[in-house]
């Protein structure tokens, strides 16, 4: 069905890339996609583009814009890309692992799968809603706003990360048995 490489045939695809090379893919993304295409990086705005591509004559105000007249963009190919992506390499570093253990939040809380499951359902649509609320996702404020030295985009950064910090040690503290 699929090839898979192993360890021994290449460590390309086996041993995690530095950080600093993932950093510097996506710092040059950002201006290739300025200079190309006049466009900037962020994959809220690609969830967006896939609803307007399933829902087309949605009510949702912010839908209706001119940047998502066309249903088939290429923000909807970029979260494909990214998709795609995540499965070559997988099949790439030993084949696809597809599981329920969600690590200690699994292994800590003694919730059955369902809940889990909506407990992370409600973590996402805050997350969209913030996303929406703050004019752009973490990666677009992020990534391409600060690289563009938005001002607003360095103040909504500040606050998604003081807030992610607060909320991840909040959440160890009162639901995982503690922090450390």
């Amino acid at each position: 069905m699929f090839a898979v490489v192993s360890a021994t045939e290449t460590t390309l695809t086996t041993t995690p890339w530095p950080w600093w090379l993932g950093g510097l893919i996506i710092g040059l993304l950002v201006p290739i996609l300025y200079y190309l295409f006049n466009v900037s990086l962020g994959v809220s705005t690609g969830f967006a583009s896939m609803i307007k591509a399933v829902v087309p004559a949605t009510k949702l105000k912010w839908l209706s814009s001119p940047k998502f007249d066309d249903r088939w963009s290429w923000r909807l190919f970029f979260l494909g890309g990214m998709l795609l992506g995540a499965i070559v390499a997988n099949i790439l570093g030993g084949g696809v692992m597809i599981t329920l253990d969600m690590g200690i939040l699994t292994s800590n809380l003694p919730w059955t799968t369902p809940l889990v499951g909506i407990f992370l359902l409600g973590a996402g649509f805050l997350i969209g809603l913030g996303a929406r609320l703050a004019g752009g996702c973490t990666s677009g404020h992020s990534i391409h706003g600060i690289a563009t030295l938005q001002s607003s985009s360095i103040s909504v950064t500040v606050v998604f990360l003081a807030f992610g910090a607060l909320t991840a040690n909040l959440m160890r503290a009162l639901l995982l048995g503690g922090v450390g």
